[in-house]
């Protein structure tokens, strides 16, 4: 038996991707033979990933499907002549997209409906979080399991340091706001919570917006970064490398997360590991993947949000508990126990597929 995950398309920058490379890592120290195919692929997986037009499996072999979205490639996962394992690695409600990026919103309306039609042809099935894996019940997946996104610390803590950020550890306040700019993740609020910040409690602050951001979105972004006057406070980074991430996260002094869907929130685990104070609206999966290692905001208009983030950074035992906080957090994320959870599931994965063979 082999096990073989497929995607539709593959970056080493992707979180979906890296929790693809990563399972298979896992895997193959768990005694698996694996194999990975994708219908993209970036150049420097080459030499790791096959690309689907070379993709074979026989018929003992398993194959994880891993979903991010509405693509062509979803026809192929249904179509496949057996039964597949999935990985939902969540689908952002075409709601959020609704009139102001129609391919976002046609392609998450697709993948909601395919999601539907791949869960017929679905043996077992994943989500990242429970939120997530509620999602999949609903859809009539009847085995389903929660299994996280595996967070290396180690790879975090030894990359290298990009120097130039160093010159913003300056004596601002600095909060990051790190993901892909569209409009539910709400850059715009956390925009006006730190103009209100500036007004109400101290200049002494800066925004650093980290991740692409959708071309219309970021138009509107800046518009509001000029009507309230807070270009000396706002800093778009866009995307930026690895060692630049880490570094902002090294002389940050929180985390800002006003989002209002995710499916697991990768950002958060990283500002664990930074040992940053977290400051996360209550929304989607973000109070689940969170736990007590951040704050979740309920009153998140620009006072509740600055006020939140004034209190808490100057409360020293509120500062103690989530620093508790976020070791147990690790601890419930760490990658000896994503191993155990994979090793577990997949020992069901294989009874379940010798039972209906």
């Amino acid at each position: 038996m082999k096990v073989i995950q497929v995607a539709h398309a593959l970056h080493p920058t992707d979180a979906a991707s890296r929790q693809l490379l990563r399972m298979d890592g896992i895997l193959r120290e768990i005694g698996y033979e694996t194999a990975m195919y994708a219908h993209r692929l970036d150049e420097s997986l080459a030499e790791r990933v096959g690309l689907m037009g070379d993709f074979h499996a026989e018929p003992q072999d398993i194959v994880i499907y891993h979903m991010t979205t509405g693509t062509s490639f979803n026809r192929w996962v249904w179509n496949y002549p057996r039964k597949i394992v999935l990985f939902y690695h969540n689908i952002t409600p075409a709601r959020y997209f609704f009139g102001n990026a129609w391919g976002s919103w046609l392609k998450c309306l697709r993948g909601r409906h395919d999601l539907k039609t791949i869960a017929r042809n679905t043996l077992f099935a994943w989500g990242a979080s429970e939120y997530s894996r509620q999602e999949l019940e609903e859809v009539g997946i009847v085995r389903t399991g929660v299994l996280p996104i595996v967070v290396e610390p180690e790879t975090y803590m030894n990359r290298g340091l990009d120097e130039s950020i160093r010159r913003y550890k300056d004596g601002r306040l600095n909060l990051l706001v790190v993901g892909r700019g569209v409009p539910h993740k709400k850059q715009d609020e956390a925009i006006e919570a730190v103009a209100w910040y500036r007004d109400h409690i101290s200049t002494d602050i800066r925004l650093v917006l980290i991740g692409n951001i959708k071309p219309s979105y970021e138009k509107k972004l800046h518009a509001l970064v000029k009507k309230l006057g807070m270009e000396d406070n706002v800093l778009f980074a866009g995307q930026i490398t690895d060692e630049a991430l880490c570094a902002w996260y090294r002389i940050a002094d929180g985390l800002l997360c006003l989002s209002e869907h995710e499916g697991f929130c990768v950002p958060l685990i990283e500002a664990m590991i930074f040992g940053l104070p977290i400051f996360a609206k209550a929304a989607a999966a973000v109070p689940e993947t969170l736990g007590g290692a951040g704050v979740l905001i309920s009153d998140v208009s620009p006072q509740g949000v600055a006020e939140t983030v004034q209190r808490t950074l100057e409360d020293e035992l509120a500062l103690a508990r989530l620093k508790k906080g976020r070791a147990e957090r690790l601890a419930a994320f760490s990658p000896e126990n994503v191993r155990k959870r994979l090793e577990r599931d997949m020992e069901e994965i294989c009874s379940l597929w010798e039972a209906q063979a």
